[in-house]
């Protein structure tokens, strides 16, 4: 059966009525989508409080493996449901909750009263196919990428996108725009962006998401220019950059963050050197991030050989978070983070957390990812480092290559 029959059955059984006498279905925790739809077709859930587009688009793509659910792809739902309500699909769906922000009450609220009034008219076919074809697919091709940034542009242009499409599009330029940051996706992104907030349908999130694109992109004065507009947002600030260093041409720019109690964090520009450097890129945020800023000083092995050659590092839209960081730095002085100036100027995406890159010469010679709880992170780090010269032992390091291992994506 295809995915698009699949998804349009999943949504007609969630559509139909609950009848007594019906058989007993499986109880939360699931563990098999078939499981989850029997329950959904017979008990209400904070899932009946999104649009039938949404919800089947949510639904297809949860991943339920031989012990049950994988996977939490909660994107979609943020877009509409409130903190509350995502934390009741958790727990629904999860043996332990994770702190994920969606909607407030009185956006949750504008949202659904234009959803009512008929002003959020549903999805045409052509933007849903080409928007589910390009969010679901295992892995995105020119065509799908093409389709989606050529509905955003034309509906960008036209200036009279509304309803879901409106969403839909603005939801996918801003991703698009995060990712590529060129001057003709942000320019899409920020005329959807702009139409949403003149319908006011704009949310909080929305806001941040072009913050920000925009610092990802190094557009910093036009993200704080951006920021001032929209102070109820309550917007992370934008701190000040201190460029006063002059950098050599070719110069691998990063950014310190500042240790003092300002308000408006101070970032200083500098270089960083490659020469024999293991470069962790890292989050906060991420789980598998702070197992192994809590076991890499305490390791007797790993601790001085980082101490030496070590480096944190985060990818450049975390200006945004410059305050939250350097509170995270004041608490993990031996892991503090520094942001990267550029991304382009590394060889490997910086978004999945964490990686342990090793540079010898600058050249890139190691990459590992993920840092699994088991124990196998530590061993594929310590063998990396054996191979690259930065460790001795008697022992011989396995085979060198990528090594993959469980990572979180930072965006």
């Amino acid at each position: 059966m295809s995915r698009l029959l699949a998804t349009l059955c999943l949504a007609l059984l969630l559509s139909m009525p609950a009848h007594a006498g019906e058989r007993e279905v499986a109880s939360p925790p699931f563990a098999t989508a078939e499981a989850l739809v029997a329950w959904l077709a017979q008990h209400p859930s904070p899932l009946d409080r999104v649009p039938p587009h949404t919800r089947a688009l949510f639904l297809d793509a949860l991943d339920f493996g031989p012990r049950g659910l994988r996977s939490f792809p909660y994107g979609e739902l943020a877009h509409e449901l409130t903190t509350a309500e995502l934390a009741e699909v958790q727990r629904l769906l999860l043996d332990e909750a994770m702190p994920l922000t969606g909607l407030d009450a009185d956006e949750a609220g504008r949202l659904r009263a234009a959803r009512d009034a008929g002003t959020l008219t549903v999805p045409s076919g052509a933007v849903l196919t080409a928007y589910r074809d390009w969010r679901t697919a295992k892995q995105t091709t020119d065509a799908t990428e093409a389709a989606i940034d050529r509905l955003a542009a034309e509906h960008a242009a036209a200036g009279r996108s509304a309803g879901e499409d409106l969403r839909l599009l603005h939801r996918a330029a801003l991703e698009r725009a995060w990712l590529h940051g060129d001057d003709a996706r942000i320019g899409t992104a920020r005329a959807l962006h702009a139409r949403l907030q003149a319908l006011g349908l704009a949310t909080r999130r929305d806001h941040r998401d072009v913050q920000r694109a925009l610092l990802r992109a190094g557009r910093v004065e036009e993200a704080r220019a951006f920021t001032a507009t929209v102070p109820d947002a309550d917007l992370p600030a934008v701190p000040r950059l201190d460029v006063t260093r002059r950098l050599p041409d070719g110069a691998i720019r990063i950014w310190q963050i500042e240790d003092d109690d300002d308000t408006v964090p101070t970032l200083r520009q500098d270089a960083l050197d490659l020469d024999a450097r293991i470069v962790v890129v890292s989050a906060p945020g991420c789980g598998f991030s702070r197992a192994a800023a809590a076991a890499i000083p305490s390791d007797p092995e790993l601790s001085p050989v980082f101490a030496q050659h070590a480096v944190w590092l985060i990818a450049p839209d975390a200006i945004a978070d410059a305050a939250a960081l350097r509170e995270w730095n004041r608490r993990n002085p031996g892991t503090g983070i520094l942001i990267a100036g550029d991304a382009a100027q590394w060889p490997v995406p910086l978004d999945s957390t964490p990686q342990f890159l090793v540079f010898i010469g600058g050249r890139l010679v190691e990459r590992i990812e993920g840092w699994p709880l088991d124990g196998s992170g530590r061993d594929a780090v310590h063998a990396a480092l054996l191979r690259a010269g930065l460790l001795r032992s008697t022992v011989d390091a396995a085979d060198a290559g990528d090594t993959p291992g469980p990572t979180s994506e930072h965006r």
